[in-house]
């Protein structure tokens, strides 16, 4: 091999970045770019693969194509492998690493390919020379490429040693922070390096530990981001043209030097003072410290800097996305800042927000000119672009119709508090509902549990945009933390969809946050988090007083019982005997701890079964005095025997239970299916009435979520 031989690379780089990189090459190495199915590939000199090590921004990791085939089997890549003369690249006396990826029939693991691929380097070497190289992990003399591709497959030499986005000046990084590559792909989609020849200038007024500054610091300084790394691993291949890389590395440092002297203002601000000092730290480190400077301020507090003139240019931050859906509500201001700051301080200024959240992104409120999509680590993200002084108007009326529909929402929910005030007092109980989708644009349900709050939002309907839902959402949460005076914390947030089985008591989550409320006397345990529902259903409260009103010295029958809600009402109500039934033992648990709340404990005067309540009733010999039965609407437990569907069961159920019921006794028999229909055959029956209108409290007027039934024995007459 000689200097001015021409040889194949591959180059890799972050997904998403692969139009960017060819672009970037080309200008490095003025050479013809390919694409690659991990990057792209490009032909050149030694001394090209050197350039684009050292000034490529956007790379990964560089290779030399030692060869390729299309033939995909273990026997070609044994072929493959051997077909190189490995002693023109590793002494016999060296050391070597294999970086093996893909899969065969023989290879099913990589660390078993790696020590294929080494076996059949080190034999071809010992049996021509007498002598082997060894495995070094850490720092080999060559660092072996070997890739199985689903049509292809690759051996190279890797010429970069550690990725290439690790510059060597990152000491130190806050909260998330972007590789410096990703950083770079960013500046460069957002036009950075030719508004930097023109001396405009740069701000990242949520910079954290710096990331973005210091690279665009970098790109305007002319600065090669390779200077600061202390080995590439092509300087230990026996090939290495030194001479060559030593030229290049003259070049990069004068570059810089001149490139420092002439570079426009690179400014950065956080409103963490930590973060702030390690990113000076870096642009110290990389003397860079007299240009580039960042100082802890806030969105709130920033002004224009008068320190030092600037020429109206790029703002590019990356702020916080809100993974979390509990994190996004506070982020709404930060973003509805960032569109005031660029519209009344920034007009002339282009802005770039990275975010993975497109509900997020119209807070800005202004009209992306472009949208390019990169992946920060396994997250797709999106950079939008905005002219700042565009389109002015129609952010403005944007905004003008969301904040009425907000301030529609908080009106609502004031005018219904205001009902309930006299009637929650008098009433004593902590947890009711305050809103129930009054309004369209909201179509959430709203419930007050002591000092939390929880909300449940409707599935919207399809002819509803997924962002346009989620954003509803956020400014309903944001605007209930303003009424309440409550951090977003203290709300908790379920999104309700039609359910099957026993999906509407699965598990949500695993935060173990129980707490107390008090309803007509009787203690409750509650859990906004962990489920679907909280344990305690709003809507049965007046059935519960009912029952507690009327069991005393009577027997009780709780049958899918949730977490016995009923039962603490009728031990409350001083009923002489209690017996809840349900098949779900975490729920029966629950039920327990309820009744202890209370004063009163598991035994023969109150007991709590696990069992299928279909085949419970059936084999039921007891009688009672009152009977609560609440099925699910529909339930296909792998622990039941047979599915149970209301409207199709429900005469089964209504029947046991009452073969179970004293003469004088009440079934309270109530389901939530909106559709149901009480068979003729029980009416001929039994004394059935509807009770709905005085089952369901006032908090539920509107929506009516339960049908709700008295079913009493008929007498003759």
């Amino acid at each position: 091999m000689n200097p001015e031989q021409t040889y194949r690379f591959w180059v890799t780089c972050p997904q998403g970045v692969h139009g960017l990189l060819k672009q970037e090459i080309t200008q490095i190495a003025e050479v013809e770019v390919g694409d690659w199915h991990k990057g792209v590939t490009f032909s050149g000199s030694l001394a090209d693969a050197y350039r684009v090590c050292l000034w490529s921004r956007l790379s990964n990791r560089v290779y030399l194509a030692l060869g390729e085939t299309s033939e995909v089997s273990f026997d070609e890549l044994q072929r493959l492998v051997t077909s190189v003369q490995w002693d023109e690249h590793l002494r016999p006396t060296g050391t070597l690493r294999v970086k093996f990826s893909g899969h065969l029939p023989e290879i099913r693991d990589t660390r078993f390919g790696a020590q294929k691929v080494k076996d059949w380097v080190v034999d071809q070497i010992r049996d021509k020379h007498g002598s082997r190289p060894n495995v070094d992990a850490k720092s080999p003399d060559v660092s072996i490429f070997a890739q199985v591709a689903r049509k292809k497959m690759f051996v190279g030499l890797e010429f970069t040693s550690e990725s290439l986005h690790k510059r060597g000046y990152r000491q130190f990084t806050g909260p998330a922070p972007i590789k410096e590559n990703l950083a770079s792909a960013l500046l460069m989609a957002a036009g950075w390096p030719e508004m930097a020849k023109e001396r405009k200038s740069f701000f990242d007024l949520m910079c954290g530990s710096g990331t973005l500054v210091v690279e665009a610091a970098m790109i305007a300084a002319d600065y090669a981001p390779g200077l600061g790394r202390v080995e590439y691993a092509f300087e230990r291949w026996l090939q290495h043209d030194n001479v060559a890389w030593q030229l290049l590395l003259r070049e990069a440092r004068q570059r810089r030097e001149k490139g420092i002297e002439t570079m426009p203002a690179v400014i950065g601000y956080d409103a963490d003072g930590g973060v702030i000092a390690a990113a000076n730290e870096t642009l110290d480190s990389l003397g860079l410290s007299k240009q580039v400077r960042c100082y802890h301020k806030s969105l709130d507090e920033w002004e224009m800097p008068t320190h030092r003139p600037v020429k109206p240019g790029l703002w590019l931050s990356n702020p916080p996305y809100g993974e979390r859906l509990g994190d996004k509500p506070l982020l709404l201001k930060t973003y509805r800042k960032i569109g005031e700051l660029a519209r009344e301080k920034l007009a002339d200024w282009r802005i770039g927000i990275l975010t993975s959240d497109d509900v997020l992104a119209r807070e800005v409120g202004l009209r992306p000119y472009d949208k390019k999509r990169f992946h920060n680590g396994p997250l797709e993200t999106t950079l939008y672009l905005y002219d700042a002084g565009e389109d002015r108007a129609a952010s403005a009326e944007s905004s003008t119709k969301t904040n009425e529909q907000v301030q529609g929402f908080k009106n609502r929910i004031t005018k219904n508090l205001k009902q309930l005030k006299k009637w929650q007092q008098k009433e004593g109980i902590e947890a009711y509902r305050i809103y129930d989708a009054d309004i369209p644009e909201f179509a959430v349900a709203v419930d007050k549990y002591g000092d939390w709050l929880h909300v449940q939002e409707y599935a919207p309907p399809k002819t509803i945009p997924v962002q346009k839902a989620e954003q509803r959402l956020m400014l309903a949460l944001e605007a209930l933390s303003d009424m309440f005076e409550m951090p977003v914390s203290r709300i908790a947030v379920k999104r309700r969809e039609r359910q099957r089985g026993q999906s509407q008591y699965e598990r949500n989550a695993s935060q173990g946050q129980f707490f107390e409320v008090t309803e007509h006397g009787v203690k409750l345990k509650v859990n906004l988090f962990d489920y679907l529902d909280t344990g305690l259903f709003l809507d049965h409260r007046n059935s519960r007083q009912w029952v507690q009103q009327n069991c005393n010295g009577k027997r009780v029958l709780n049958l899918f019982c949730y977490t016995a809600a009923f039962t603490s009402h009728a031990f409350v109500g001083k009923a002489v005997k209690t017996v809840s039934v349900d098949l779900s033992k975490t729920y029966l648990k629950w039920g327990r701890d309820n009744l202890k709340l209370n004063g009163g404990k598991e035994g023969p005067s109150h007991q709590f079964i696990h069992a299928d309540c279909m085949q419970w009733l059936a084999d039921c010999k007891d009688s009672f005095d009152i009977i609560v039965l609440d099925p699910p609407t529909f339930s296909n437990s792998a622990r039941m025997k047979d599915t149970l569907d209301v409207q199709r069961d429900h005469e089964f159920l209504v029947n046991s239970a009452m073969n179970c019921l004293t003469a004088e006794g009440v079934l309270i028999f109530s389901n939530n299916y909106k559709r149901f229909h009480m068979a003729d055959s029980l009416y001929e029956k039994y004394d059935v009435k509807d009770i709905t209108n005085r089952s369901v409290p006032l908090d539920f007027k509107r929506s009516k979520p339960h049908r709700c039934f008295e079913v009493r024995h008929k007498f003759s007459g």
